[in-house]
């Protein structure tokens, strides 16, 4: 076995592993801690679990798709999983029960939306559940999908929200969603002004993303070096994926794909160019466009 000084210690032994196994592993998701997202997470930790408030403090966390807003959620659930104070977590997106938000925020307490006694008196229970559980904040995904649909639901799920943060709950909530949903918050004054608003910007080539690259070729079983955090691989990342998140970590996975399939062991920065598209569609992946480009219509012959 070689050293395979370019991966992290303890996964240096999965550079032996066969194709097969190497591929899966590249196919996982990681989390990649970088600067850009460190002052996120010390504010959620700052703002939750705040005491001897009339109404605690919450977020709305905005971006585009693809901006990472889902690994953002996966994060937060994976750190708080482990402290005493806990984190209840929903997903506001449509769903095949076309649930609505109070019936989705009910259950993630425990708590049946159905008719009959359960559905009695929701409030005590879910105070309840809070008190017994500690649990401090609210987690919505999606939030753009459900509830902000029409003005009447517009209201309804902002008055919702406001009455969580408030007594007897003092629930945090930490929303994420589209400028859409931001651009809702913003139409309630006391709503915006209890919410920070937080958004997700596209990469820039700086010395974070530098890291970034270097950091997630740490992770992958490849023979070789590839030093894709180099002046040219950062450039050609950065230009064909518009720094959006996604792209960059799609781009980064076929690269990597294509380094064990073709023998080479590295992830080869000249593919990425003007045809990296083609490259990801061969494993599957679809790159988003460039924000704001238009869908180019297919013409009927």
């Amino acid at each position: 076995m070689s050293d395979y000084n370019h991966i992290l210690p303890e996964k240096r032994y999965q550079a032996d592993l066969d194709n097969n196994a190497r591929i899966a592993i590249i196919k996982r998701d990681i989390w990649i801690p970088t600067k850009k997202l460190d002052q996120l997470f010390t504010t959620i930790d700052f703002m939750v679990g705040s005491e001897g408030r009339l109404v605690n403090p919450s977020m709305l966390v905005w971006g585009a798709g693809g901006s990472g807003k889902s690994a953002i959620i996966e994060r937060i659930k994976h750190i708080y999983s482990t402290r005493d104070m806990k984190i209840n977590s929903i997903s506001a997106g449509m769903n095949l029960d076309s649930s609505q938000l109070v019936d989705l925020i009910c259950n993630s307490f425990g708590i049946s939306t159905g008719a009959g006694r359960q559905s009695l008196d929701r409030t005590t229970r879910v105070f309840n559940t809070v008190r017994a559980e500690n649990i401090v904040a609210l987690l919505m995904d999606e939030l753009n999908d459900s509830g902000l649909r029409t003005l009447s639901q517009q209201k309804n799920s902002m008055s919702l929200m406001k009455f969580l943060s408030g007594p007897p709950c003092f629930l945090s909530i930490i929303c994420f969603g589209d400028l859409t949903a931001a651009e809702v918050l913003m139409k309630d004054e006391q709503i915006y002004r209890r919410y920070v608003h937080w958004p997700l910007t596209p990469w820039t080539n700086d010395q974070d993303f530098c890291n970034f690259l270097a950091t997630y070729e740490s992770h992958l079983p490849l023979k070789l070096p590839s030093n894709i955090c180099c002046s040219l691989g950062r450039s050609r990342i950065m230009k064909q994926s518009f720094g959006i998140m996604d792209n960059v970590v799609k781009i980064v996975k076929c690269l990597a794909y294509e380094g064990v399939l073709n023998g080479s062991e590295r992830m080869d920065v000249d593919l990425v160019n003007n045809d990296v598209h083609m490259l990801c569609m061969r494993y599957g992946e679809a790159l988003r466009r460039r924000p704001g480009e238009k869908q180019v219509k297919l013409k009927r012959k």
